[in-house]
C-alpha cells in the first residue's frame, strides 16, 4: 500500500513539473539586412530613403557615382556597332571567295570580345545603382549624400515584420514534446497581453552551452505591424 501511495505521489509530482508555465521571450523580425555598398570607395550621388520610410523589393535607395561609367558603356556600345559592321563586311566577302576564312573568323571573335567587354561594363554600371532586396522598412542609416563609402561599409539597414518570429528560451526536456509546426499562441506583454495565433517554426537542435536552454521560435503574421519587433510576450510549452 505504501508503495503503491508513493508511485502515485511521484506521478503528481512529475505532471506537475511537466505542466505548461508561462515562459517570456522577444519579438525579432522575420528578416533584416543591412545594405553595403558593392564598389571601392565612391561618392554617394543620391540617397532616396530616409529612416522609417517603405521600401519596395527592387526599389533604388542609392546613387553612387557613375558618369565614368556612363561613358565606358557609350564606348562599348558604339565599338560594337563598328566591329558588327566589320564582321559582317569579312563574312561577306569570304562567302563570295574575296576574302579569307581566317579574317571573317578573327572579325567574329573581336565582335564576341566587345560585346563581352560591354556586358561586363554594364554590370560595373548596375553596381552603382543600389536597390532593396526585399521589402520592408529603414530602420537605420549610416550615410548621406555627398559622403565617401567603401566597399563593404554599411549605407542602412532594412527591417521586414510582416510577420514576426517570437524568441523563447525553455527548458531542454520539452524538446521532445515541440515539433516544427505545432501551433503556438503567444501574448504580446506591451499591448496589453493580446493574443495572436503562431506556429512553432525552429527549435535549435543545440543547448544552450551557458543556460543548458532550448532556443525555440514562434512565427506569427503581423500584416498590421501591431506587433514591433523588440516586443516581449509569453507563451506557453508543454501542454
Amino acid at each position: 500500500m505504501k508503495i503503491h501511495r508513493l508511485i502515485v505521489a511521484l506521478g503528481v509530482l512529475t505532471a506537475g513539473l511537466l505542466q505548461a508555465e508561462p515562459t517570456q521571450g522577444i519579438v525579432l523580425p522575420f528578416k533584416q539586412v543591412s545594405i553595403a555598398s558593392p564598389v571601392l570607395q565612391e561618392i554617394i550621388s543620391g540617397m532616396f530613403v530616409e529612416e522609417g520610410t517603405e521600401v519596395k523589393e527592387g526599389q533604388v535607395l542609392v546613387q553612387l557615382r557613375n558618369d565614368r561609367e556612363k561613358l565606358d558603356v557609350e564606348l562599348s556600345e558604339k565599338l560594337i556597332v563598328l566591329k558588327r559592321f566589320i564582321a559582317e563586311g569579312q563574312e561577306k566577302l569570304f562567302k563570295e571567295k574575296m576574302g579569307s576564312e581566317e579574317k571573317a573568323r578573327e572579325a567574329t571573335t573581336e565582335l564576341e570580345i566587345a560585346e563581352l567587354t560591354m556586358s561586363a561594363k554594364r554590370v560595373t554600371l548596375e553596381e552603382k545603382t543600389i536597390k532593396a532586396p526585399l521589402s520592408g522598412v529603414v530602420v537605420k542609416k549610416y550615410k548621406e549624400a555627398g559622403e565617401a563609402v567603401d566597399r563593404a561599409e554599411k549605407l542602412m539597414d532594412i527591417m521586414n515584420y510582416d510577420q514576426v518570429y517570437a524568441q523563447f528560451y525553455v527548458k531542454p526536456e520539452l524538446r521532445k514534446s515541440l515539433t516544427n509546426g505545432d501551433k503556438s499562441k503567444v501574448r504580446v506583454l506591451d499591448l496589453d497581453n493580446v493574443e495572436f495565433d503562431g506556429k512553432i517554426d525552429f527549435i535549435d537542435p543545440r543547448n544552450e552551452a551557458a543556460s543548458g536552454l532550448l532556443r525555440i521560435k514562434v512565427l506569427v503574421d503581423n500584416k498590421d505591424h501591431r506587433i514591433k519587433p523588440g516586443m516581449k510576450i509569453t507563451a506557453e510549452f508543454g501542454k
